[in-house]
């Protein structure tokens, strides 16, 4: 890994030294404000910004560049070369011959297969007195991946509703099951409502599930088609890439973006663009499991208590990594669940699962990687036809 120091007079230039220097896939590790400079007591001297940038791949041709300070690797963690020799360590220690591993995998294989036959049993047990009609849709809304007891919670209820000739007729029970559904999804609404004045919307959510792009389609959306005044900030300086990507978005649409370090600065130039309808702000995509982003989220969203925030989600995880988020976000007021790449994802039923357990409106649904048109407000009927393969992604 490749660390430096980069001293500048704002965010805005050490962004651009980062960038030139070491690429933009820079990590920024650190940020801070400093003063330089000369003269009787620190009168004469000047604030810059210091931030400590990393990439994994170094150029070892490559100059160190006007503007930068050598930083070594060992100044931000000593403890590398220790870590690496306990973990090559353990490599060591937990090496198994083939014939070990073939063993490991039958015993693997039969523990699987008691597992399954104990969940079937108490299925079957569960779905005791219901009609074959009925055991159907239930095992359709598990194959779609909702919730093993939600799904029984719903065939429960048809088969309180429906009359006997009813609960033998497909047909009735998806129409009744679709209505039974939808009764159970709420949705925010659009992120901007004209009558309540200015609106500021953060986007926070771990890596790689496509928050910079939904923003961009949220606000080409707004600018282009309805004709309001919107403003791109980024509380993202984790990874050079993203704000270069927000900034050639908002060139396209026409829009001011603002870099921003910390929620006293985010409240600051909020105030800056008082004017606009709806304020958008990018946040860092970072792994949902570090804590220290986390905390960030928390101290942004406190500072500033009129922010709606939009968790985003990728329709594409499994149930458990989708749960393990939620989770780890249960402490940031979060206003709605926002779910991408439903085009990609093969079951819907974990949005579903997740509105449930996270007791949090959907917001807003992307359906592909166009700017604006791959976006949708979250609608009751529209995922519960996709849940019960009604629908298709691409036929609304």
């Amino acid at each position: 890994m490749q660390i430096k120091k980069f001293e500048a007079v704002d965010m805005q230039e050490a962004l651009r030294l980062i960038r030139n220097d070491i690429g933009p896939d820079a990590v920024i590790l650190s940020t801070k404000k400093v003063k330089r400079g000369d003269g009787v007591f620190g009168m004469f001297s000047r604030q810059m910004v210091e931030v400590v940038a990393a990439r994994d791949y170094p150029d070892k041709g490559q100059s160190k560049g006007q503007g930068t300070v050598p930083y070594s690797p060992a100044d931000a963690f000593p403890q590398n070369k220790s870590l690496m020799e306990d973990i090559q360590k353990i490599k060591t220690d937990i090496s198994v011959t083939p014939v070990e591993l073939r063993d490991m995998k039958a015993e693997i294989g039969v523990l699987k297969g008691y597992v399954q036959e104990l969940l079937r049993c108490g299925e079957d047990e569960g779905l005791k007195g219901l009609s074959n009609s009925l055991v159907l849709f239930y095992r359709r809304l598990v194959s779609e991946g909702m919730d093993t007891a939600l799904s029984g919670r719903i065939v429960r209820i048809l088969d309180s509703k429906l009359s006997e000739e009813q609960k033998d007729n497909s047909e009735q029970i998806n129409r009744y099951g679709l209505e039974l559904l939808q009764k159970q999804v709420r949705t925010t609404g659009p992120v901007y409502n004209p009558q309540k004045g200015q609106k500021i919307a953060v986007f926070v959510g771990p890596t790689g599930v496509g928050k910079t792009t939904t923003i961009a389609k949220i606000a080409a959306k707004y600018t282009l088609v309805d004709k309001k005044k919107v403003s791109l900030i980024t509380f993202d300086t984790f990874r050079i890439g993203a704000i270069e990507q927000l900034k050639i978005y908002a060139r396209i649409i026409g829009l001011p973006v603002d870099v921003v370090l910390s929620p006293a600065e985010l409240h600051e130039t909020i105030r800056k663009r008082s004017g606009a309808d709806l304020i958008l702000v990018d946040t860092a995509g970072r792994s949902h499991k570090d804590k220290v982003y986390i905390q960030e989220i928390k101290e942004l969203l406190n500072h500033t208590h009129t922010l709606d925030c939009h968790l985003v989600l990728s329709s594409t995880s499994s149930d458990a990594v989708l749960s393990d988020v939620i989770n780890r976000f249960r402490e940031i007021p979060v206003s709605g669940l926002l779910f991408t790449k439903l085009d990609e994802a093969d079951r819907y039923g974990a949005i579903f699962n997740m509105m449930i357990r996270a007791q949090r409106p959907l917001s807003y649904f992307t359906t592909g990687q166009r700017v604006p048109e791959d976006i949708e407000l979250a609608a009751p009927e529209r995922l519960c036809r996709l849940i019960l393969g009604m629908d298709a992604v691409n036929s609304h």
